[in-house]
């Protein structure tokens, strides 16, 4: 579910499931908490990325659908993705995110804990959360409200807004624009010219610029979404997806 190759002494780690468009399953985020530890340990800048056309769509709502007590999974779910929030976040190396395609939910999440963000021109964003009855997680609450501010953060959560890759750039949720063929060759070469820092500095920096304490603001969310689940706005929307896509993967 995690592929990791090494480009120019840079390690690239991409999720890689490409039969459910890199959508979340708890095996995906343990595996990559597991790559990225390893990769820390090289002492060398990490490109996030995705094979595919998708970078990810969030949670994978057929295997939510499979689940005895969906509210249950949505839990568990949530649970180990933050525990990947928390190791990116963690990393004592830069993260750079080389974002290949469209990016929902639970995935604005691990897009946006990157330090440095470069979509492919395809590449699009929405929240999507507000679809399934949900609040968000991931960090996402904070880190759309740091990136493009309270307002544009609600406008995307009320409207589920689709941004394109230049939309995203002109609001500030990304760094760069490239062609979706040189994606992560210029992921490579921006982590490759970066200075050594070390990784006291860069952790501490990461803490210094969040104005308000991740780790809290994951517990948060994690109640929160943990609640939302039990709705019968969720249950519906659950229903409603899975009706329409019976072979959805």
């Amino acid at each position: 579910m995690i592929r990791t190759d090494s480009r120019d002494g840079i390690t690239v780690i991409r999720l890689n499931r490409p039969e459910g468009h890199n959508a979340l399953v708890p095996a995906l985020l343990e595996s990559l908490v597991e790559h990225l530890q390893q990769a820390a340990k090289r002492g060398r800048p990490v490109v996030l990325t995705a094979t595919g056309t998708a970078f990810c769509p969030g949670a994978d709502l057929k295997w939510l659908g499979t689940a005895h007590d969906p509210a249950l999974a949505v839990a568990d779910l949530v649970a180990v993705h933050h525990l990947a929030i928390s190791t990116l976040l963690d990393m004592p190396v830069p993260v750079i995110a080389a974002i290949n395609g469209s990016v929902a939910g639970g995935g604005l999440g691990l897009a946006l804990a990157a330090d440095y963000r470069i979509a492919g021109e395809r590449a699009t964003f929405t929240a999507a959360y507000f679809r399934l009855g949900l609040t968000p997680d991931g960090g996402s609450s904070a880190f759309l409200a740091r990136t493009i501010g309270a307002a544009r953060t609600l406008e995307l959560l009320l409207t589920n807004r689709r941004l394109s890759a230049a939309e995203a750039l002109a609001w500030g949720m990304i760094s760069e624009v490239v062609a979706d063929a040189q994606l992560v060759e210029r992921a490579v070469a921006f982590a490759s010219g970066l200075a050594a820092v070390p990784a006291f500095a860069l952790r501490q920096s990461r803490q210094l610029l969040d104005t308000i304490n991740m780790r809290d603001q994951l517990q948060l969310e994690a109640v929160a979404i943990r609640t939302a689940a039990r709705g019968e706005a969720f249950r519906a929307a659950l229903k409603a997806f899975l009706d329409a896509h019976p072979d959805h993967g």
